[in-house]
């Protein structure tokens, strides 16, 4: 994680889990936002509506 956060470009992370396996059930998501900039109409609103709606996410790390 710390080489990571230290990059300085798009990094993955990838996380291997074990679905019956110890750890507890994870019900989690990615954020993964709509293009901020685009071509398409429908794309900018899109991105519009994620934008106004991203403060009430919740942040549980």
């Amino acid at each position: 994680m710390e080489k990571a956060k230290a990059a300085t470009r798009t990094t993955v992370v990838h996380v291997e889990t074990d679905l019956h396996g110890p750890n507890p059930p994870g019900h989690g998501w990615w954020d993964v936002p709509v293009s901020e900039v685009s071509a398409l109409e429908s794309t900018r609103a899109a991105y519009t509506t994620y934008a106004a709606h991203k403060h009430h996410q919740r942040h549980y790390l």
